[in-house]
Formats: structure tokens, sequence, C-alpha cells
């Protein structure tokens, strides 16, 4: 009796670790994919010389490595264990808060000052910055300066102690702000305003669980923007309306994108996201203005959401002035290099301008736009 428990025990276990090689080679099972950045080594051809080297056999493991049977959901097995046994993650880029948010150092090491670009860089883009928007105006356009919220500030009470301690200065949203409110910029100031929603709102605003603003605070932003863009240029603009908001701990859209990296097979913490069912009523007495947006990703949750659709007409997207999307293009899947285009046209031809950056990539805010088009305007003037 013992001995056939034995051999059905070998059988298991050898069965077991036979699957891999099966799945490698059959596929009879399809596995998730896994997220986050990785590169998977690629098959390599038999040759002498590499064999001789012993390059043949290194490459040719990698391979096997990389693409083994089950590897994905191997690899979402041991960051699970990791998470749950020991509260560690795999990827060193993410630190758990203190009440499971997920932060990076992308977003605390601005928050502590660690790039702070200096009072006299800040103060100098500024100036420039406002002399482009007076040129603007003169041209019958708007330009407003945007700060989409931060993570690091919307969930403060969770940074580590650790990352608290070493915020001795300021940080570049802190002396941004002040300065461009002294030189007259127009500003719309959605991370102040999101950290006062977040002790009243009832809907989640910004997940724990995303990099970016969740699907419902970015239609909030969105209608405000359009509220002080029609303000500005006396117009009247599309809204988004909702009659019914669907709750489901199921995150869709960019809700979850920073959980997603983790390969955990259960998430960190539980979330009730909120999606409203959103229409965009429009009457011919209503104006969509053609605006560009500058900025950072927090652009594409507006794109996602038909933000621009339906309240723009002829939009662009400057991605890090680097890369343009456009009306009828797909979010990260159709663009063209910033540098191909003529801008300054596109600029010329615009209704409004839109800079919006995050907090904590206010660094170099721009990306070499303001002393582009400030020697434009202004040529012979860029010190």
């Amino acid at each position: 009796m013992v001995d056939k428990r034995k051999h059905i025990l070998f059988y298991v276990i050898f069965a077991f670790l036979f699957l891999p090689l099966l799945q490698q080679n059959f596929s009879f099972i399809t596995s998730g994919r896994l997220y986050g950045w990785f590169t998977t080594s690629p098959d390599v051809d038999f040759a002498w010389d590499k064999w001789f080297d012993g390059s043949y056999c290194r490459d040719k493991t990698k391979y096997y490595n990389d693409n083994v049977g089950f590897r994905p959901d191997l690899i979402r097995l041991g960051s699970q264990l990791d998470y749950s046994l020991f509260t560690k993650f795999r990827s060193n880029k993410i630190i758990l808060g203190t009440d499971t948010s997920l932060l990076t150092p992308e977003f605390l090491d601005p928050f502590i000052g660690k790039d702070y670009a200096g009072y006299s860089v800040i103060s100098e883009n500024v100036r420039k910055l406002k002399a482009i928007q007076d040129t603007l105006t003169h041209l019958g356009k708007t330009m407003v300066l945007v700060y989409s919220p931060d993570k690091a500030y919307y969930y403060e009470d969770e940074i580590p102690a650790t990352y608290k301690a070493l915020r001795k200065g300021p940080d570049n949203y802190q002396v941004y702000i002040k300065v461009a409110d002294s030189h007259g910029i127009n500003q719309v100031d959605f991370n102040a305003w999101f950290m006062q929603l977040k002790h009243i709102s009832t809907e989640v605003l910004y997940p724990k669980q995303g990099y970016h603003w969740s699907m419902y605070g970015c239609l909030l932003a969105a209608d405000s923007l359009e509220r002080y863009i029609e303000k500005a240029r006396n117009i009247h603009m599309p809204h988004p309306v909702w009659d019914r908001v669907e709750h489901t701990s199921k995150p869709r859209y960019s809700d979850n994108d920073l959980a997603l990296t983790l390969n955990l097979i259960y998430p960190t913490t539980k979330e009730t996201f909120s999606y409203p069912n959103v229409t965009y009523p429009a009457s011919s007495t209503m104006t969509k203005p053609k605006i560009i947006y500058l900025g950072d990703s927090f652009l594409f949750q507006w794109e996602m959401a038909g933000v621009m659709d339906n309240t723009n007409t002829g939009w662009q997207i400057w991605y890090y002035f680097n890369e343009l999307y456009q009306t009828g293009d797909l979010a990260r899947e159709a663009h063209h290099p910033t540098a191909e285009t003529d801008w300054i046209k596109a600029l010329e031809n615009t209704d409004c301008l839109v800079i919006m950056y995050t907090p904590h990539n206010m660094y170099e805010i721009g990306d070499g736009f303001i002393d582009k088009a400030y020697t434009h305007f202004y040529p012979g003037m860029l010190k």
C-alpha cells in the first residue's frame, strides 16, 4: 500500500514538472499577460562558432528561462506569496503606503524636493511663460497652466516616515504656483482641489492602485476646466452629464495601472470605483473651441473618456512636447514627432493652449516648449 502511494506521488510530481514543457510546446492553456517593463530573450539558431565560444548555450538558456510554460502564472504566484507572506514587492519601484496605497519614488522624490529646480530657474521660466501668455492673449487666444493632482500630495498621510523625514525645503510645485500667481499667469490647481475633495467626496477620485486620477475624478476636473475656459472666452461649451453612476470593485481604464505592474493574483486593497454613464448634450448655441493640450500622461484619461472629442474641435495633445496626438488618432497608437510638425502654425490656429503637468513632473515643465515659443515670439531675447 505504501509502495503504491509512493508510485502515485512520483507520477504526480513527474507530471507536474513535465507540464511547463508541454505548455511551452503546445500552449493548451492561455496564461494571462504580465504587466510592467521587461524584455524576453529571443530564440537563437545553432552555429558552431557560438557553440565553441559559449554564447549559444548562454543565449539558449535565457530563451528557455523567459519562455518556459506557465511563466506568467508562476511569476504571479511568486509575487503573491512574497506580498502575502512578507508584505514585499518584487518591483523595487513601488512602495506600499501606510494604508495600502501604492507609491513610487517618481512621486515621492519630487515631493521631498529632491529635484527642486531652484527659485531663479522657476522665476525665469514663469517670466517667459507670462510673455507667451500675453502674446497669445493679444492674438485672441487663451493660455492656462493646469496642475493635475499628485499622488504624493493626495496620500501624504500614507507616506512612510523615512520619506517624510527627508522633506526639508520647497518643491517645484509649491514655488511655481506662487511665482506664477504673482506674475498673473492663468492657473487652475486641481492638485489643491482634489486634496479638499478627498475628505468630502464619497467617490474615489485618485485610486490607491492607480498612477493617475480616476476616471470619475478626471471627468470632474474636465468639467471644471471647461467652465474656466467658458468664462475666459465668453462662450458656452458642451459639458459631461451623467444620469447614473455604476459602482464596482473591478477597475477599468487606467484605474489600477500601477497595481497591474505588480503582477499579483489578488489586489493589495479593495476599492469601489465609480463609472458615470456620460453624455454630452449639445446645441447650436454651443462652441467647441480648438485646444492644444501640452503636458504629461494625465491628459490621456481625458482622451479615453471622450472629453476632447465631445467638447473640442481639432484638438491636439503635445505629449511632453515630444509626441503629437490629434483628433482621429487613437491614444498611444498613432502619433507624430512634434519636432517634425509645424507646431508654430498649430499654435497660431488654436483657440486655447492648456499646459497641464502633475507636480512630480514639473522639474522640466513644458519640456522645451517655453524656450522655443519664447524665442519664436521674442527673437534675440532668450538669455
